[in-house]
């Protein structure tokens, strides 16, 4: 049944026992935030066997959206969406097993499911697919470039303004078409690299399905080069971590959701907004991550050879000129939450590991005052400190600032690593 159909309609339809029906109106409570009416339609469905109903049951029972979460449940759930055919649902657990709790962490089983949901139309898969493809040796760049345009093409707006940017850096008049969509869909970068070349969308020329893939794999490219700043406490940067697109790639995802930046000055006991910070930042929570950017953060921490589960969430900052962190430290004082040394405890902050993800004009470089280190941003870049010294004691010599942004703009994706698991999914 077409979602687009009015609601009186689409109600008698549902209530006739049709599952298509029952889905959308399903999603039509969701948006109104009328979580048992939708999660009793999505029943009806899902027990009809319809793949979506089954998703979204699952991806409530997984973040606890109206209902208390239960991972176990919900992860049996989406196992029954995805045989049903849910490309959706095979994402999610391709997702979850970078945790390594609910789900096993296995590349060749990760990299199969996330080919199956791409296979699948499932635009964030694709786009994944698509970036995963520009990492791998010998990857045929044609059918990288058919994945993003497929997510393109089915409304991904992520997806337009890196299929626009791609065409648009090989001069294809195409781009305008994409970057325009993606402009209308709320990504100021899209409307940046346009300018005023479009000011409205045009309808771009559809892309087709992809019918085959080869087996994924999950490349960990090696840094172009590492340079030790400081050996105790070790400061470090590898060079060319990440590449333009990939950079580009966090910046559009998390910039429509940026908030000024807080931070807990002085003798406070709570987050405030602060002249010592600046910034705007966004974190990713889990029901905000896809397997792309999972696997960006994976790149992170492997090198230091811990696992994901132990980082918190990615952070993306923005400082534009004139903003500034000034000196602080990143390890956390005895109060705060989960840092203590019971077992079940995520502890303190262990490793602080960030990548630029551009270049800045003047300004904005990375100060360790004490240590007299000072790193340029750069794309790509990534920098790696750590925050405890040799008997696992905060090491207050690891001050450092983000210095003021003199011209251009500077973005950051910044993990801190924690002691112990921190993250189940």
């Amino acid at each position: 049944m077409n979602a687009g159909v009015d609601f009186d309609t689409l109600y008698r339809h549902a209530h006739a026992g049709d599952p298509e029906a029952q889905f959308h109106l399903g999603r039509v409570y969701a948006g109104r935030q009328e979580w048992s009416r939708a999660r009793r339609i999505w029943r009806e469905a899902a027990d009809r066997g319809h793949p979506g109903a089954l998703t979204e049951l699952g991806l409530l029972q997984l973040f606890g959206i109206g209902v208390p979460p239960e991972p176990r449940d919900a992860v049996g759930v989406l196992e029954r969406a995805e045989a049903a055919g849910s490309g959706e649902a095979a994402c999610q657990l391709a997702l979850l097993a970078w945790s390594d709790h609910y789900v096993r962490f296995d590349p060749a089983a990760m990299g199969a499911r996330v080919w199956a949901a791409a296979l699948r139309d499932f635009a964030p898969a694709l786009r994944a697919v698509a970036l995963l493809l520009a990492r791998t040796d010998g990857a045929d760049g044609a059918l990288g470039d058919a994945c993003l345009a497929r997510a393109a093409t089915l409304g991904d707006a992520t997806s337009q303004y890196l299929w626009g940017r791609r065409l648009h850096a090989r001069g294809d008049p195409a781009a305008s078409g994409w970057l325009a969509e993606a402009a209308r869909r709320g990504l100021p970068r899209a409307q940046a690299l346009l300018g005023d070349a479009a000011a409205t969308p045009r309808a771009p020329a559809p892309s087709p399905a992809i019918t085959d893939l080869p087996p994924l794999s999950l490349p960990c490219p090696a840094p172009a080069s590492t340079t030790v700043h400081h050996a105790d406490p070790l400061v470090e940067t590898w060079e060319d971590v990440y590449s333009a697109e990939e950079c580009e790639f966090m910046v559009a995802l998390g910039e429509p959701f940026l908030q000024r930046s807080v931070t807990i000055p002085g003798n406070a006991k709570t987050l405030v907004e602060h002249e010592h910070r600046t910034s705007s930042d966004h974190s990713f929570y889990t029901f905000q991550e896809d397997f792309a950017l999972r696997w960006l953060q994976w790149r992170m921490v492997t090198r230091l050879g811990v696992p994901l589960a132990n980082a918190e969430h990615l952070d993306l900052l923005r400082y534009l000129p004139g903003q500034e962190y000034r000196p602080h430290r990143d390890y956390l004082p005895p109060s705060a939450p989960g840092n203590s040394p019971h077992p079940d405890a995520p502890g303190q902050r262990v490793h602080t590991v960030f990548a630029y993800l551009a270049d800045v004009e003047s300004g904005g470089e990375t100060d360790f005052p004490l240590l007299g280190v000072r790193i340029t941003p750069k794309t790509g870049r990534v920098v790696h400190f750590v925050n405890l010294d040799a008997a696992g004691a905060p090491d207050p010599r690891t001050l450092h600032a983000g210095m003021p942004v003199l011209a251009g703009v500077k973005w950051l994706a910044t993990l801190w690593t924690r002691q112990r698991r921190i993250r189940d999914y």
